[in-house]
């Protein structure tokens, strides 16, 4: 058996007045990448090694990321004060 993996809890996302933000949108992997803080052949070399975001194959050669998955990865990877990871 392999390791369970832990449910991501809902995200807070930023609010911009005026605009609707809709998390189910599909952003493309350039877009994905710049919201994350990578490169893109970084985020691809990430996900074959299991550690981003689940990704959405819109055809045989483009790749999107819903926006909902990249807020959970990111409020998943972001260290608390005082938790053990942040004191190293």
């Amino acid at each position: 058996m392999g390791p369970t993996k832990k449910a991501l809890s809902p995200v807070a996302v930023p609010t911009i007045p005026g605009q609707s933000f809709n998390l189910d949108r599909v952003v493309s992997e350039n877009e994905a990448a710049a919201i994350i803080g990578y490169r893109k052949d970084t985020l691809r070399r990430e996900f074959r090694a299991g550690r981003a975001p689940p990704r959405v194959r819109l055809s045989g050669r483009r790749i999107g990321y819903r926006l909902s998955a990249i807020y959970q990865f990111l409020e998943a990877h972001t260290e608390k004060p005082g938790s053990k990871r942040a004191e190293a």
